[in-house]
């Protein structure tokens, strides 16, 4: 049994307290927040202790893992906090929106020999996974073209705004749009540079940007914001051309993934679920499928002793450099 940590009891650490109580291997021992309503309401299903503060936690001698949910800006003191005491690491996307605090973090992890993974949440992502098949597989040949679109109202329900000050959050470029950049990193490899634009808000930072990643042989693009009005339904979203078929998903559509192949005909292709309830909080995803699949393969690994092949520490902070790359391209067409 992995006894877990819970470091935040915002919209994050709802989610993830959701899913503990799907998989069995673990067990939410301390929920730490300085907002403890909050925490007691997830740590009751679990049994679990409450605390009012993140360091408090660390006086336990019975915790195998933390499970990071707390606002960016304090990702890097905790990981380093938690690898010093010994601890396996899972933390929320992204690592740090600086480069120096994700390489310290590296440095923390690597020093103490604990086990970490950033919780890019896409790369479990059903729809996304069968993408990544697909183009590992060949099936439809090279991929020529991916578009991805990622957009959402401003997000108003965090802990004192702290998402929308570019200060501590990096603002939708670094919250937001990051998932696309990290799965475009992993889909297609480093890209030969980046060119990005996008529209910047003196308060929440880029509010929106378009990517260009040159590759030699694929046109990559990926576009994000969160400046649309509240009624704006959040979507997720590309459109990934082959050889032999191009495989479109929307998270607004139904079915969510369609290939349309070149002899004229399309299907839905089967996406792997998991059978999981509905997620108990607000939020703009309502099912917990990767988020579920991500904390289910992290806990797998701290309990079978085995490394996150999946999301390696050195590559989250690569994430963050390809990051500070388009956030200095944008910044260059101010």
């Amino acid at each position: 049994m992995v006894r877990v940590a819970l470091l935040g009891a915002g919209f994050m650490g709802r989610m993830h307290g959701t899913c503990y109580s799907n998989i069995p291997e673990a067990k939410v021992v301390a929920v730490a927040d300085k907002r403890t309503d909050l925490a007691k309401e997830i740590a009751a299903p679990h049994g679990a202790k409450v605390y009012g503060s993140a360091d408090s936690v660390f006086r336990r001698d019975d915790i195998d893992m933390v499970d990071i949910c707390l606002p960016t800006y304090m990702h890097a003191k905790y990981t380093i906090k938690a690898a010093q005491a010994g601890l396996s690491i899972l933390c929320e996307k992204p690592m740090s929106h600086k480069v120096r605090e994700a390489r310290r973090m590296v440095e923390a992890v690597r020093a103490a020999n604990v086990r970490f993974m950033c919780a890019h949440v896409i790369r479990f992502w059903p729809e996304y996974q069968v993408l990544k098949r697909y183009k590992d597989e060949g099936r439809l040949g090279q991929l020529l073209v991916l578009s991805c679109v990622r957009v959402s109202p401003k997000p108003t329900w965090t802990w004192e705004g702290w998402i929308v000050k570019h200060t501590l959050s990096g603002g939708a470029l670094w919250d937001l749009h990051m998932h696309d950049t990290d799965f475009v990193r992993y889909l297609c490899g480093e890209p030969q540079k980046v060119d990005t634009v996008g529209v910047w808000s003196d308060e929440s930072g880029w509010d929106y940007v378009f990517t260009n990643y040159h590759y030699p042989d694929m046109a990559v693009s990926a576009e994000g914001g969160w400046n649309m009005p509240s009624s704006f339904p959040f979507e997720m979203a590309y459109r990934a051309v082959f050889e032999r078929g191009t495989l479109v998903f929307s998270c607004a559509k139904k079915p969510t993934l369609t290939l349309y192949k070149h002899d004229g005909t399309s299907e839905a292709p089967e996406v792997p679920q998991v059978g999981v309830g509905a997620a108990a909080g607000a939020g703009n995803i309502s099912e917990l499928g990767g988020y579920y699949n991500e904390i289910k393969y992290f806990v797998e690994c701290v309990a079978q002793g085995k490394p996150t092949d999946m999301v390696p520490i050195e590559d989250s902070c690569a994430t963050v450099e390809l990051l500070q790359a388009e956030q200095k391209s944008a910044e260059k067409k101010r």
